[in-house]
């Protein structure tokens, strides 16, 4: 069994697909092909949108984890949408991509990707098929709430949670959950876009007030009594980007945007990762490499070391917030020659530049090694008593 526990791993890292060649793997809708973000997304991994498809995504996908300087990678699935009655709604999904189009990644690559499995909590077929992807090596399972239009107060959650807490022989598979604000993949029903909120404040409620589509407002009873009741059984949570807003600075947080880090930091004293309380969370800082939420740097200093994870949520924009002069003077010159993305888009590789500039950061913080302890944890072998 291989030793990660030193390893540095990239534990939250996209990847996706057109659907042309490939349906049965994942898909863009036509409307999300038209978000801004998507256009984003495809700047920062170089790929022209006029030449868009899946052979010149997939190559480009290997080219750039191939070439991380990483020990690991973990690529994430996203399953479509799910009717609470257990339907596939693959008309109400604007992205997924299919867990067996990791795995072929890997045999692809090598055992330098890992699997980030997808299972919607609505799935009928929920647990059989968790089961096949741990088979299958998956080192945890993802949920993004408001694009997969999972409501975590649903009495489902618990159940499902439950079954997560000791479904890798008797061990949890842990559960990467989206926190915050999203904009990166949009809901096809603007109002579940609050289904990422742990928390719900004055400025929340006012923000909803002068909406004309009424963003749904969490129960957060339920949705904290779920959480709650699948850590006590004994599940591993982790809250991707610390439940950090995206674009509002630190001084500005509660007037402009949503901010979950104060939920966040409170579940992760209350369930360390020791597993001091059976139960354990952590919290990833994946996209965090961007100017507004550098003014949070020591926030997330503050937090427990133990509990933090490093990712970089690509191909999230990342950005050269370490860059010194020559480095400044280089990309002007760059510029002047007319490579205008050099303004924004750094020149190497972006899951490098992620990893440079979190280390910059956090100097010898154990969160880029956390991940591979997590999985060593999970992946050691049951003893078997001596008789």
């Amino acid at each position: 069994m291989q030793d990660n526990s030193n390893h540095v791993i990239d534990m939250h890292c996209h990847v996706g697909l057109l659907g042309d060649e490939f349906p049965q793997w994942g898909q863009f809708s036509d409307s999300y092909r038209k978000e801004l973000v998507y256009k984003i997304f495809l700047l920062y991994a170089g790929i022209k949108e006029s030449e868009v498809s899946d052979k010149t995504i997939r190559a480009r996908t290997e080219e750039i984890l191939g070439a991380a300087k990483l020990d690991h990678i973990v690529c994430l699935a996203l399953d479509p949408v799910y009717h609470p009655d257990g339907q596939r709604m693959l008309n109400l999904s604007n992205f997924w991509v299919d867990n067996d189009y990791i795995l072929d990644l890997q045999r692809t690559i090598g055992d330098k990707i890992m699997l980030g499995a997808s299972v919607h909590p609505y799935d009928v077929e929920f647990e059989a098929r968790v089961k096949k992807y741990v088979d299958k090596g998956a080192v945890l399972l993802k949920w993004l709430p408001s694009s997969q239009q999972i409501n975590l107060g649903d009495d489902i959650i618990r159940r499902r949670l439950r079954f997560l807490a000791t479904c890798r022989d008797g061990e949890a598979l842990p559960l990467l959950l989206h926190t915050g604000p999203e904009y990166a993949i949009p809901s096809t029903d603007e109002r579940t876009f609050t289904y990422d909120f742990l928390s719900w404040s004055f400025w929340d409620g006012f923000r909803n007030f002068f909406r004309s589509k009424k963003w749904h407002v969490p129960d957060l009873t339920k949705v904290h009594r779920n959480l709650r009741t699948g850590l006590q059984a004994g599940a591993t949570i982790i809250f991707a980007h610390c439940g950090l807003p995206y674009f509002a600075p630190n001084i500005f947080k509660k007037l402009l945007e949503h901010s979950d880090f104060k939920t966040v930091r409170q579940f992760l004293n209350d369930y360390p990762a020791n597993g001091s309380r059976k139960g354990r969370c952590f919290a990833d800082v994946s996209a965090c490499a961007t100017p507004f939420r550098e003014s949070y740097f020591q926030d997330i200093r503050d937090l427990p070391a133990e509990s933090l994870l490093f990712g970089s949520d690509f191909p999230t924009p990342v950005f050269e917030l370490s860059a010194d002069l020559k480095e400044v003077w280089q990309d002007f010159k760059a510029v002047l020659g007319g490579d205008f993305k050099r303004i924004i888009i750094p020149e190497d590789n972006l899951l490098d530049v992620n990893l440079h500039e979190l280390r910059h950061a956090f100097p010898g913080h154990p969160m880029f090694t956390n991940f591979g302890k997590l999985v060593d944890r999970h992946n050691a072998p049951t003893e078997v008593p001596v008789t």
